[in-house]
């Protein structure tokens, strides 16, 4: 019996990846769970295990190539399926669908190839599948597609020339591919907003000096300024629920969920792009604890092993450029989140008192963008102030689990 090997969905934004490696070859017996091949998603590099067993056959995608989630990538001889064929997975097999073209001839497609192309208005009878035995899949939808769209958009050869007269082309990685796709979406699909507040941190700044090395000693993690923000905000979001929520854009019927969890993502930059590893039930731990997970989460980012469920389920994301000299700046939702907070660098200001001294205070810029959908403005309006109360209060759980 002929098994194929899928492509499977490793995380819930999975859409495509490039192959790596084949860690077996042609005429070697597989096993389930065995691990086969290493496939880069736009998070990270990630295993993939056997779920048939028998003797590899053929290898149907070769290494360095990009295909979507549910590509055949090879087949087995002999193997058995590690599930119950009655049940369904994001593993299974790709079905097919045959389209009559005449009398004789007909074309193989996946479901996922046909619904896209109903979506973007894609003649199935004019792409030539690159699937086994001529499949149509995704990919061969999706190309076709973006031909559509090229082919509609008249562009002067004067400026064509003037675009290759000079430079190189650079290919996007799988990651640089998905940033682009996501953050175009999130533009594009989502009514935003921003408000913008300074604040002075000089109590973090004080607080910081002062028990940073001690910590560092008794609890071997280094305070940063970025574990005071997670709680800060954290705490704030415990107050302003709907902030902690995802507009649903269900068909007919769209509605927006308050999530029970308050889960942040600190976007961390890497070669070629940034991930947002999620700090769980941020305002459920000490500052120690944050310090602690976001050591760890950032450790494993840089050196890309964060695992799929490290990524996954941030209900509100920090981005702080202030570590490379960025005084302010905006930036885009992360959807399904509603809100996202740029951070700037710390500057020394003058600040007017209300005794209309002048002192010089270390203040932040805080830019903080929202789906308008979700909420209004002067909801927004209030998170900001809030947090900005919580940043001067100099009230904050150290040691202690927040209860």
């Amino acid at each position: 019996m002929r098994q194929e090997i899928v492509l499977p969905k490793l995380d819930s934004s999975m859409e495509e990846a490039r192959i790596v490696s084949w860690e077996v070859k042609i005429g070697d017996t597989i096993k389930i769970d065995d691990p086969i091949l290493i496939v880069e998603t736009e998070k990270s590099s990630l295993e993939v295990e056997s779920e048939v067993e028998g003797t590899l056959e053929e290898i149907v995608v070769d290494e360095g190539e990009t295909v979507p989630v549910g590509t055949v990538l090879a087949y087995v001889s002999s193997g058995k399926h590690s599930t119950d064929q009655k049940g369904s997975s994001d593993h299974n097999p790709v079905k097919e669908e045959n389209i009559s073209l005449g009398k004789t001839e007909r074309i193989r497609v996946s479901p996922a190839a046909r619904r896209l192309a109903k979506q973007r208005g894609v003649d199935l009878t004019k792409i030539k599948g690159s699937g086994p035995r001529g499949r149509v899949i995704l990919k061969d939808v999706a190309e076709a597609a973006a031909n559509v769209v090229n082919q509609s958009v008249k562009i002067e050869n004067k400026v064509i020339a003037s675009i290759h007269a000079k430079g190189k082309r650079v290919n996007l990685t799988s990651m640089r591919k998905t940033i682009a796709q996501r953050m175009t979406a999130s533009f594009m699909n989502v009514p935003q907003f921003q408000i913008k507040k300074r604040v002075d941190v000089s109590s973090i700044v004080q607080l910081r000096q002062a028990v940073v090395s001690s910590i560092e000693h008794s609890a071997g993690v280094r305070l940063s300024f970025n574990d005071f923000l997670i709680q800060a905000v954290a705490l704030t979001l415990k107050k302003f629920p709907r902030v902690n929520a995802s507009f649903i854009d269900s068909e007919g019927d769209p509605y927006i969920l308050e999530h029970e969890d308050i889960n942040i993502g600190l976007a961390v930059a890497i070669d070629d792009g940034l991930v947002v590893p999620v700090i769980h039930q941020a305002d459920q731990l000490s500052l120690i604890e944050i310090a602690e997970k976001r050591t760890e989460l950032v450790e494993k980012a840089r050196k890309g092993l964060l695992k799929p469920e490290e990524m996954r389920g941030g209900t509100f994301t920090i981005s702080n450029l202030g570590s490379v000299g960025v005084d302010e700046f905006v930036a885009i939702v992360n959807p399904p989140e509603t809100g996202i907070l740029a951070v700037g660098n710390i500057i020394e200001q003058p600040v007017l008192t209300n005794r209309h001294e002048t002192l010089i205070k270390p203040m932040i810029t805080l830019n903080a963008s929202f789906d308008h959908r979700t909420i209004d403005g002067a909801y927004g309006g209030r998170f900001l102030a809030q947090l900005c109360d919580q940043l001067q209060s100099g009230q904050w759980n150290i040691f202690s689990t927040v209860k």
